[in-house]
């Protein structure tokens, strides 16, 4: 079903970080703090529009966002250099049963041509774009101004979906294991 998952700065991951999955059964094994429960969560994000029990519409957080890319951005509109928001991208790419999601609106076009899958892009609404420069000329930001984030949620062949539309469903149940 699930052939690759792309994650980019989403909560411990900053550069693109693309996994290939196994048909079958896939273990994440890895220490604390590595990323495994980021990749669960990057997917039922993408499958189903919910981060931690909400809708990603209501419950857009800083904190979704790599604490790094965050801390660069903040600093780089202090300085007066690069001002381009963070933008936080999840895909999944999926196997050849799911023609209605196939078409070239993806990030890893230069390893194939086309492919079926969905995408959820955290990004700079363009409705606020003149509001957000006028916030960067005066070199105020001291968090990042979600308030001018847009939630995209697409399938490859650029059409936006929600969850009804996913031919895959999710389930995250998170049971929070403690040592004694």
């Amino acid at each position: 079903m699930i052939k690759t998952l792309v994650i980019q700065n989403f909560k411990c991951f900053k550069e693109k970080f693309v996994l290939d999955l196994k048909e079958g059964i896939n273990i994440l094994v890895g220490n604390n703090e590595a990323g495994k429960s980021t990749i669960l969560e990057a997917i039922h994000l993408v499958l189903t529009g919910v981060f931690r029990g909400k809708s990603i519409k209501n419950n857009l957080t800083q904190y979704m966002f790599n604490n790094a890319a965050v801390a660069e951005y903040i600093e780089n509109v202090k300085n007066g250099t690069d001002t381009t928001l963070p933008e936080i991208l999840i895909e999944l790419y999926f196997d050849d049963r799911f023609p209605e999601l196939e078409g070239d609106k993806y990030s890893e076009k230069s390893s194939i041509p086309r492919a079926q899958g969905i995408s959820i892009t955290i990004q700079i609404d363009e409705n606020y774009r003149d509001e957000y420069n006028k916030l960067v000329e005066s070199k105020e930001i001291y968090s990042l101004p979600i308030e001018y984030y847009e939630i995209v949620w697409r399938s490859f062949a650029r059409k936006t979906i929600t969850s009804r539309s996913i031919p895959i469903k999710s389930a995250l149940i998170d049971v929070g294991f403690s040592k004694f």
